[in-house]
């Protein structure tokens, strides 16, 4: 007996105190059982998985700061393209275009294969340096004036068909492992990251245009490209920072080196969806150039009084900051078709009310606003959910979908610069406007050619966008 027992305190036997144990031993591993059925199947328990996702948000953020303040530095140059070199400017920005489209058909998509996205990047960031100095060094030397904007407007179209179609593939491999690691469907990270880029990019598109306008009290156009430039040379160094993700190209990829190549015009005349998409793009490419060559070139320059292109970059500004705030609204709309078909139709009321009163003297401040704000409603689309779009209806194909993204709104642009100076008429009329140069041109059939395309754009995504269910169903 033991003698701590007090008396008439019952003793178990050996044979009870071994059932005792057994049976905590049982509960013991009932419960280590029961916890493990508790965790995910998955590798990784969900806390890690959820630090997964926000480390692929983080390094995404950093990604779309570095880019946007690089590319910042081109767009706003763009828009002062025409207004500070006039004509030159105007044939800048059109060849520009053409070797932004020229470098997606012809070799983007295999620079990224090849690369990897964030390299791509980088490569198409060194060529945005060239032509953003080409501007101070055409300012400065006016004897060289047409050759430096020239050659840097054809270093720039390349970098930019690098930069956009690496920055799509990057895009793409960062949506599904944000998916992944929050165990939702690809296209709701698609829609959610496009999102975070456009309201990033937008914003500093919004602070380095109204760069110019506050720097113009104090400095000289040679400056302020200066301070451009340095911008575009600064973000490039930092973006060796961002994750390198593996890159698509592995070594054993049978696939031809032609088709790499030529992926862009591969999807485009294979899957039937993407010849439906043109319109969207293309309404964009034409819209934009119909504002910075005619409004802002032209119409803001007389209306204003606006020699010195003060309120080209606030207008400038004002677009591009709307487009940021809606690119929040939209990417909570679980549908995309109603964002896609809206921003068509400002792209449309851009240049309509231009064919109903061309004059440019009779516009007014608060006229203009307008029209800048319809801009930036059809940027919101087009930087968001037109690009989430591409990247879930050509989820296998990503370089080469962005590279028709390039494709088709390249073109579109580059036909939109030339033909501001191209489609010249005889006598002052009503559409047969007199720029400020002394030349004369007409701006009717450019007007018409925006408002056509807006509505096939509609047209096309309605029959895209039935293909791709009738598909996804099968």
């Amino acid at each position: 007996m033991d003698p701590l027992l007090k008396e008439g305190e019952y003793e178990p036997t050996i044979i009870e105190e071994e059932y005792a144990m057994e049976g905590e031993q049982t509960l013991d591993t009932l419960r280590d059982n029961l916890v493990e059925e508790e965790d995910p199947p998955d590798d990784a328990p969900p806390h890690q998985s959820l630090e997964e996702a926000k480390g692929t948000l983080r390094n995404f953020c950093f990604m779309a700061v570095l880019f946007s303040a690089n590319h910042g530095t081109i767009v706003s140059s763009l828009s002062l393209a025409t207004s500070r070199l006039g004509a030159i400017g105007a044939w800048q920005s059109g060849i520009l275009y053409l070797f932004y489209t020229a470098s997606a058909v012809l070799g983007a998509t295999y620079v990224v294969k090849k690369f990897g996205g964030r390299n791509g990047m980088i490569m198409g960031m060194i060529l945005y340096c060239v032509y953003v100095g080409c501007f101070s060094v055409a300012i400065s030397f006016p004897e060289i004036e047409r050759a430096a904007a020239l050659t840097g407007a054809a270093f720039g179209g390349i970098g930019a068909g690098f930069l956009w179609v690496a920055q799509g593939s990057y895009f793409s491999e960062a949506a599904k492992r944000h998916a992944d690691a929050m165990a939702q469907d690809v296209s709701e990270s698609t829609s959610y990251l496009a999102g975070i880029f456009a309201f990033i990019y937008l914003s500093f598109e919004v602070l380095l245009r109204l760069l110019s306008s506050a720097l113009i009290t104090f400095l000289d156009w040679r400056a302020i490209f200066g301070i451009y430039t340095g911008i575009a040379v600064l973000t490039t160094v930092c973006m060796l920072f961002v994750i390198n993700y593996p890159k698509e190209d592995a070594s054993g990829d049978p696939t031809s080196v032609f088709y790499k190549v030529t992926a862009a015009l591969q999807l485009l005349y294979k899957d039937p969806k993407m010849k439906y998409m043109i319109g969207l793009n293309a309404v964009f490419g034409f819209a934009g150039a119909f504002l910075n060559s005619y409004v802002n070139g032209q119409i803001v320059t007389v209306a204003l009084d606006d020699q010195d292109s003060h309120y080209v970059g606030v207008l400038s500004a004002w677009m591009a900051l709307t487009a940021a705030l809606l690119s929040l609204v939209t990417t909570r709309i679980p549908q995309k078709g109603p964002v896609l078909i809206a921003g068509a139709m400002s792209f449309f009321f851009v240049a309509f009310p231009f064919v109903v009163q061309p004059d440019a003297s009779a516009w007014n401040l608060q006229g203009l606003i307008v029209i800048y704000t319809l801009q930036g409603v059809g940027r919101a689309s087009f930087e968001s959910t037109l690009k989430a779009t591409f990247a879930d209806y050509f989820a296998s194909e990503s370089a080469g979908a962005f590279s028709n993204i390039i494709l088709q709104n390249g073109l579109a642009g580059a036909i939109g610069y030339i033909l501001t100076f191209t489609l010249v008429c005889d006598e002052p009329s009503k559409y047969c406007v007199e720029y400020t140069d002394g030349t004369l041109h007409n701006v009717l059939t450019f007007e018409l050619i925006v408002c056509i395309c807006a509505v096939v754009a509609v047209l096309g995504y309605w029959r895209a966008s039935a293909i791709y269910k009738k598909v996804k169903v099968k």
